[in-house]
């Protein structure tokens, strides 16, 4: 019986391999190699700026994740953290199930490390809301710092009433999340049922989820916020890279122009997050973005396109790289 489940979980992991090479093959199969040269000669050097900034956002969403583990932290440490993070991002970019593919990677990946599967679970689910609670922060203020802006009366006509609609309900959610992770009242447990829904089967996990966020805060509150704010300047970091761009190809634009438009270009993709790798769908969401803050340029659109789909080859490349060297280091483990 256990060897029949061992060669069901290989059989499962293999094709979760071939759909995510799969995937990424079309990719770059649908990049234009030749383009990218060309832009990233336009830019020089300088492209080694654009990667530094999407590495230390990277690095900085791993250490808020770190804070998630509690005790289990001292088992792996930052950089193999980074590596087990990389990997689950890469597959959770390019397979249907999305993020909740790479979630449970990076779960499977932690237990090499003899991290507790429970803890490693909560940690990724907690991780995730944190770092959506600081992502909803700071497109909040991106939001408020547009309407503000000479910017603000076009899109406040384009909209109307369903963005301040919008804004209110985002506003009221997180405030209420709060102030109910912060009260004693515990959540009641659904027993499983085999023959449950597909309904009641989600409103448990639900629940679950929630629990598990709710148990953190209260207990963990200080590791908690370090979560909090160390995804917040993930996301201010990360957007550095669209404000690089902007900035070496000779546009006028400010920090705040790159918080937006990467903002914007995140709420956007999230809408086609079942399309692996987001196909198309990345490339629209540049577009309506740097539309919205008055740059219609084709060719802008197009490079900066091009330039941030770079960024992603090259970090995929860096996920194979670093998925055998997670081996050797388990192995390594293992005989110690």
């Amino acid at each position: 019986m256990g060897n029949k489940l061992g060669i069901q979980k290989r059989r499962l992991k293999m094709s979760l391999l071939l759909i995510v090479l799969a995937f990424i093959a079309i990719f770059i199969w649908k990049t234009d190699l030749s383009a990218v040269k060309k832009e990233i000669s336009n830019i020089g050097f300088r492209v080694i700026y654009i990667f530094a900034c999407t590495f230390f956002a990277y690095l900085l969403g791993t250490w808020g994740w770190r804070m998630c583990l509690g005790a289990d932290k001292r088992k792996i440490s930052i950089s193999q953290l980074f590596i087990v993070r990389q990997i689950g991002e890469t597959v959770g970019l390019y397979n249907p199930t999305s993020i909740v593919g790479g979630d449970l990677f990076k779960v499977e990946l932690l237990k090499r490390y003899c991290v507790d599967t429970q803890i490693a679970l909560n940690s990724v689910l907690v991780s995730r809301i944190t770092a959506i609670l600081s992502q909803v922060l700071l497109f909040l203020s991106m939001i408020l710092w547009l309407l503000l802006s000479p910017f603000g009366s076009g899109i406040s006509r384009l909209f109307g009433l369903w963005l301040y609609a919008f804004i209110s309900v985002l506003i009221i959610a997180k405030i209420a999340l709060f102030i109910w992770m912060g009260t004693r009242k515990h959540l009641e447990t659904i027993p499983v049922n085999d023959t449950e829904s597909a309904y009641r089967r989600l409103k448990r996990y639900i629940k679950m989820l929630l629990f598990d966020v709710k148990f953190f805060f209260r207990n963990d509150k200080k590791a908690f916020w370090y979560s909090y704010f160390l995804f917040f300047l993930h996301w201010v970091v990360g957007s550095l890279e669209f404000y690089l761009i902007l900035h070496f190809l000779g546009y006028r634009a400010s920090v705040l122009h790159g918080l937006f438009l990467d903002m914007y270009s995140i709420a956007f993709k999230s809408l086609g997050a079942f399309i692996p790798g987001q196909l198309g769908i990345e490339e629209l969401g540049n577009k309506f973005a740097l539309s919205t803050i008055g740059i219609t340029s084709l060719s802008l659109w197009v490079t900066v396109s091009l330039l941030r789909r770079t960024r992603q080859l090259c970090w995929i490349a860096i996920g194979f790289i670093l998925y055998f060297f997670i081996k050797k280091d388990v192995r390594n483990i293992t005989t110690a």
